[in-house]
């Protein structure tokens, strides 16, 4: 069966759209499911003279078109997030601001999204960075793995880091290994000591001072 093409919506609906997202109810809920099956509701990359930029869903410029390609489009919702774009075969986050300014280096080679982040892969090293373009790890780890609540932990050379996204805390990678344990706290070893992490990641060996922990988001 041919999928239908979904139609564009008009710049007042959209306001409506945009009003029962600000008000989750079981009535907008239904109303936002049946809109988004019949409408575009995603921002949508523009092309101009060889460049391309990006509007939202009512054809408003979030991004002008300054750029050789758009890697990456979301939903109307989402439409104040970081835009990931290319130059010159190299890839930076830009703000939806409708000038286009520049929030990263045109440096990574890729970049990924995933969830509420951008994971930044550059020269073989990867890194994260927040929907709003903030750098919260830099891309030089071996792997970042992926964010539990508000817990993200790294690897670079054998060892590992850490970082409270909910405080922006960051650590280098320094520890030997690490575990959750059963009070969801993270414990971390370092040259055959035990310990924790404390709210401006030090490490300590008392467990009244730790505060990395992977239960709940801060």
């Amino acid at each position: 069966m041919e999928m239908q093409e979904k139609k564009t919506p008009s710049v007042e609906q959209v306001m409506e759209y945009r009003t029962w997202l600000s008000k989750l109810t079981d009535e907008s809920i239904t109303k936002i499911t049946a809109f988004e099956q019949e409408y575009n509701v995603f921002t949508q990359a523009f092309e101009e003279n060889g460049r391309y930029g990006v509007k939202d869903a009512c054809g408003e410029v979030l991004v002008p078109a300054l750029f050789d390609d758009i890697a990456s489009t979301f939903k109307d919702e989402c439409r104040k997030w970081a835009v990931p774009v290319v130059n010159g075969g190299k890839m930076a986050l830009v703000a939806p601001d409708g000038k286009g300014t520049q929030l990263t280096p045109f440096e990574y080679d890729e970049i990924h999204f995933y969830e509420c982040f951008f994971y930044l892969i550059k020269d073989g090293k990867m890194g994260l960075a927040s929907v709003d373009g903030r750098i919260l790890i830099p891309a030089e780890m071996d792997k970042v793995y992926e964010p539990f609540n508000d817990l993200v932990t790294y690897a670079k050379d054998g060892k590992y880091g850490f970082s409270m996204l909910g405080s922006d805390v960051f650590t280098e990678a320094i520890y030997d290994d690490y575990e959750v344990g059963d009070d969801e706290y993270l414990i971390v070893e370092k040259d055959g000591v035990r310990g924790y992490l404390d709210e401006e990641g030090r490490f300590t060996t008392e467990s009244d001072d730790s505060f990395f922990y992977a239960g709940c988001c801060l």
